[in-house]
């Protein structure tokens, strides 16, 4: 390829981002997974090993717990969880050990980056069924293993050993959420749906005098309109595309009175451009109240 056809491949590929992902179709078997969001709205990589905290998030979001992540204050139990990828991460581990579902390799250490068996995947989702370390199954791995092929849940003909990638997560969680809780005639998605949706909208809030700029430096402004005082509103521009498995926040900014706010100097780089922005508002109680794509 010469060099003036990758120049302008290169140009091709900057401006239009979702033309790259719109080439990685769903699987028909995982399409309930994604379209819900529990293996994150970027890329797929279904053939990309998952590690440890990638799998945190998703166990988050079986909870029905991602909103109380995102607002996340309290404190990490693990040393090595807030240095990894800018510790993303951090309230995702902290919330999926608070609830007893994913443990660390010690009490201090939680090792993010780590590979995750079959075994293991299967052991963490049926905690979220309910099931009890000690109680359904005792002696690891073939207790847990055993345990989770009478549920219904593990596959007899899978290597326990075999270190599973986001397309394993994905068909697995295709059977979780239809198999009942411990003792309970209600199914998993039958409980996420009992969930009230965590986003609030004021349908009378609407942005204005949009002005979104990346060709020399980063600039993003306008005015939020539908009330007389946004004060304590605040508006955030981040990543539209996940970047290992977390959305990028480039800057949260406070919103003036009458509205109008200003983000600037954010990453124009040829990755983010890659990845396209998005912004969302919230209102004095850090509800969601709007959100779209930036082009």
């Amino acid at each position: 390829m010469s060099s003036r056809k990758f120049i302008i491949l290169l140009c091709i590929i900057v401006l239009t981002p979702s033309l790259i992902w719109a080439g990685e179709p769903v699987p028909d078997e995982i399409r309930r997974v994604i379209n819900r969001g529990y293996l994150g709205q970027g890329g797929l990589n279904l053939d990309k090993n998952i590690n440890r905290a990638e799998l945190s998030a998703v166990v988050v979001r079986l909870l029905g717990l991602e909103d109380e992540a995102k607002n996340f204050k309290g404190q990490i139990p693990f040393k090595d969880v807030m240095g990894f990828q800018k510790g993303w991460a951090a309230p995702y581990v902290a919330l999926a050990y608070r609830e007893g579902i994913i443990q660390g390799v010690n009490p201090t250490t939680f090792n993010p980056k780590g590979q995750v068996s079959y075994v293991e995947m299967l052991t963490i989702f049926m905690r979220i069924l309910g099931y009890e370390d000690g109680i359904d199954f005792v002696k690891y791995p073939d207790d847990h293993f055993i345990k989770s092929i009478e549920i219904g849940l593990g596959q007899v003909y899978m290597d326990m050993n075999h270190k599973v990638t986001r397309r394993d997560v994905a068909l697995t969680i295709e059977k979780l959420l239809d198999l009942s809780l411990k003792n309970e005639d209600t199914t998993l998605i039958e409980k996420l749906d009992k969930i009230p949706n965590p986003v609030k909208r004021e349908e009378k809030i609407y942005m204005s005098n949009l002005d979104f700029n990346t060709s020399i430096a980063g600039i993003f402004k306008g005015q939020l309109k539908g009330r007389d005082d946004f004060s304590d509103y605040k508006v955030e521009l981040l990543s539209k595309e996940y970047d290992r498995g977390e959305l990028v926040i480039y800057d949260k900014v406070s919103v003036d009175k009458d509205g109008v706010f200003k983000i600037w100097n954010f990453d124009i780089s040829w990755t983010a451009k890659f990845r396209g922005y998005q912004y969302r508002a919230y209102n004095s109680r850090g509800e969601l109240i709007l959100e779209g794509e930036l082009r």
